[in-house]
């Protein structure tokens, strides 16, 4: 019985491979199948392939792109087999088959590995011997044509009296002009012999286009699209509303710089809207978007790759430095020295900086008001750079959906030189940013305003995070870039320093991955005193140190670098779904709001965090403790500090009498009862009563304690004067009898009448 084999054929990045010839063929003959009998399936567009093959062992061979069946393996289909794809059934290995299985394997792929990078470059080579050959070709095909149609012009009865210059004469009606390759014939109200002035515009309205070269200069006029019966109006160019690489010669030289270049600089200078390129482009220097203004441009490129060769960073004295995380050139450069662009559109569906490049950066003026979409981005040395512009860049969108593998994702810096040149008001959403060496976005003392929304993870793990126990002249690193510090061992580079619930830290980009599980874990401990190689005066005593993956979980990763240590404020909005760690000073100054896997007090607003376990909620002040310092519970209320009021009164009830003046008479003013709440032992309810009036020095305060009803003991009695009287009566129920409470009464004539506030605080 035949069984199905099915699947999709890609390469190792994931392309699908199309056009692609699979033959099984039977090693042996059964029942169902006869030896060396081939079963064949062609790969469509999208790599789609379908094969039913029956029971039995069967070789499999590849044929793509011209080259000779090669062998890949053989399944063995049998009775019992459950359909699968191809990869299914070669990864399947019986136990007769194992054994020495893999050293062959080993041999084999490394033979094909080398067979195939031989086969690439004679392809390569062979494409471009017949691209000039075409070339050529087509060169002398045109020079053909070029005369061919002059020998058309000559038997037409038309007779070429020359090209267009002045002083020419043209004799006779069948005598025609050559204007730039359009065949020109004199129009009957012409008078004849004419002699060509020279001036277009004076000689071009006696003559007429004959031959294809009237249809050209229909078309270039204002009208010339409405010849197609598409149009009411225009011409070609006037339509054309983008242009692609290709247009100016992408793909011809394997270097696409130039034709990308030319074709936004095309765009920009003819106010053509859009340039869409939908290859793959090797660039060897970096892309510049300048001089759009406020109608700005649409860039769209499907995939940027940064070659080899592509520009290396060079020192003052023109010496080739080393790539770092601040001298690495930019793949995209937007800005120019005459405005702030607005209107910018650049998306980039696939970036790979080859270790070698950032991705967009923005120098002079900048760009503001834009969008910037770069869906993939892996090995740039930071994907989207900032900090050379000379006025605000504000207010842009970033978008993506993956970058991963780069050194950092974002670095977010204002500038040291123009007019403001400040970063804020970024928007940015990219939905996924893991595994970047240094961080996922680092916020440098720039970037107020920020609303960044996303998921970021597993970033940060080249970093050490030391907590200093002493320091000497750290101040005077600051806002210095590229300096190194040493345990005597091992130098990082000195990012920054930040301060966290009173302790100040330090962040060192290490020289190789330090994240506990993926290595031996940082290169520096507490105890250790760390210098600068450049700056001798700098002294850091380290009492504890931290990196990614520490945690008991080992789930805590450095994704946002929140360096504002010395500035006022940030005022963020962070709204994440899973985010692992931020780390910064001037954290409670944003509102926050992610969560994680082992934190479950990670959102804030303005430092104030809400946890609930589901049976108690707490309130936090993570700008001082992550302890809480409230708790609520169904049961209960806790503050965990010193209670507070300032100058402020503490109040429980409050009631206020008017007593006027008698020398019998009391008046109720206050019923108390022994409450059935917050009790333990039955043990009674106890109050305090502070009385005050209006009436200078007229007042009292004491204690109460009353076990149920009727039975009340007075304590700590205190009475500022005898200018009034007090008593406790019992409270009788509705027969008369019974005690329910008691009331608390009041009598003076010392005045007119006195106005008395009594505050009751229950004491249990």
């Amino acid at each position: 019985m035949a069984v199905l084999i099915s699947g999709k054929l890609i390469g190792p990045n994931g392309d699908p491979r199309s056009a692609v010839t699979i033959m099984l063929t039977a090693v042996k003959t059964s029942s169902a199948v006869i030896k060396k009998a081939p079963s064949i399936s062609t790969t469509d567009s999208v790599g789609n392939y379908s094969l039913m093959v029956e029971v039995g062992t069967h070789e499999v061979m590849i044929e793509a792109y011209g080259r000779p069946f090669e062998k890949v393996g053989h399944i063995t289909v049998a009775k019992d087999s459950s359909p699968g794809t191809l990869n299914d059934y070669l990864t399947f290995i019986s136990e007769e088959e194992l054994s020495g299985m893999q050293a062959r394997f080993v041999a084999q792929m490394l033979s094909q590995a080398m067979k195939f990078d031989s086969q690439i470059k004679q392809e390569d080579n062979d494409w471009r011997v017949l691209h000039e050959s075409q070339r050529m070709s087509a060169a002398a095909a045109l020079q053909q044509q070029a005369l061919n149609y002059y020998n058309v012009i000559q038997s037409s009865g038309f007779q070429v009296a020359g090209v267009y210059a002045a002083g020419l004469e043209i004799k006779d009606y069948n005598k025609v002009v050559v204007v730039d390759g359009v065949v020109y014939k004199p129009q009957p109200t012409t008078t004849v012999p004419f002699v060509l002035t020279g001036i277009p515009a004076t000689d071009i309205p006696k003559f007429y286009a004959v031959g294809d070269g009237q249809l050209k200069t229909q078309m270039a006029q204002n009208t010339g699209l409405s010849l197609l019966g598409h149009f009411t109006g225009g011409n070609a160019a006037q339509a054309l509303t983008y242009v692609t690489p290709e247009l100016f010669g992408a793909g011809k030289t394997g270097d696409d710089t130039g034709a990308i270049q030319n074709a936004i600089d095309f765009a920009i200078a003819n106010k053509i809207s859009t340039v869409v390129g939908c290859n793959s482009y090797n660039i060897s220097n970096p892309l510049l978007i300048a001089g759009a203004g406020v109608q700005g441009v649409n860039v769209r490129l499907m995939q940027l790759k940064v070659m080899d060769t592509f520009i290396s960073p060079k020192d003052k004295n023109g010496k080739v430095e080393d790539i770092g995380l601040w001298n690495a050139p930019p793949t995209v450069r937007i800005g120019d020295n005459a405005s702030n662009m607005a209107n910018i559109n650049l998306h980039i569906d696939y970036i790979d900086g080859n270790n070698r490049a950032d991705g967009v950066a923005n120098f002079g003026f900048g760009y503001s008001l834009s969008h910037i979409h770069i869906g993939y981005a892996v090995n740039c040395i930071k994907v989207v750079a900032s900090g050379k512009h000379l006025w605000p860049n504000a207010s842009i969108r970033f978008t993506g959906f993956y970058w991963v593998n780069n050194w950092i994702g974002m670095v977010v810096e204002n500038s040291t030189s123009g007019t403001s040149p400040i970063v804020e008001g970024w928007k940015i959403e990219i939905c996924f940013m893991a595994a970047n060496r240094y961080g996922g976005i680092w916020m440098c003392k720039s970037g107020h305003y920020a609303q960044i929304r996303g998921d970021l993870d597993f970033n940060g793990r080249w970093l050490s995070v030391g907590r200093l126990a002493a320091e000497t002249n750290l101040g005077t690193m600051d806002n210095i870039k590229g300096l190194r510090i040493t345990n005597g061992t091992t130098q990082s580079e000195y990012l920054f320093r930040y301060t966290y619930q009173g302790r100040i830290y330090v962040v060192l980009a290490e020289g190789r991955n330090v994240s506990i599980g993926e290595s031996t874990g940082s290169s520096y401990k507490a105890g250790d005193v760390l210098t600068c190689t450049t700056m001798p005066a700098v002294k850091l005593t380290l009492d504890g140190v931290s990196v990614c993956a520490d945690n008991p979980s080992g789930t805590n990763f450095f994704d946002i670098l929140h360096d504002f240590d010395g500035q006022p404020f940030s005022a963020m909005t962070i709204d994440c779904g899973y985010l692992s760690v931020i780390i910064g000073s001037m954290l409670h100054t944003n509102d926050i709001r992610f969560h994680n896997s082992f934190n479950r007090i990670s959102s804030s607003t303005n430092g104030l965090a809400v946890g609930n376990s589901g049976e108690v909620m707490s309130l936090h002040n993570l700008a001082h403790s992550d302890d809480p310092f409230f708790n609520l519970s169904s049961k209960w209320v806790n503050f965990d500090r010193k209670f507070y009021m300032k100058e402020r009164k503490y109040t429980g009830s409050e009631v206020l009498a008017t007593v006027a003046s008698s020398d019998s008479a009391y008046l109720d003013v206050l019923a108390v009862h022994d409450l059935g709440t917050d009790k333990t032992a039955d043990e009674g309810s106890k109050y305090r009563i502070e009385i005050e009036s209006n009436y200078q020095g007229c007042g009292a305060s004491f204690d109460i304690w009353l076990k149920g009803e009727g039975n009340v003991s007075v304590t700590k009695r205190t009475m500022l004067n005898r200018a009034f009287k007090f008593r406790w009566v019992e409270i009788l129920g509705s027969d008369g009898v019974t005690p329910v409470g008691i009331m608390l009464q009041l009598r003076q004539q010392a005045q007119p009448s006195i106005n008395f506030l009594i505050n009751i605080v229950r004491a249990n």
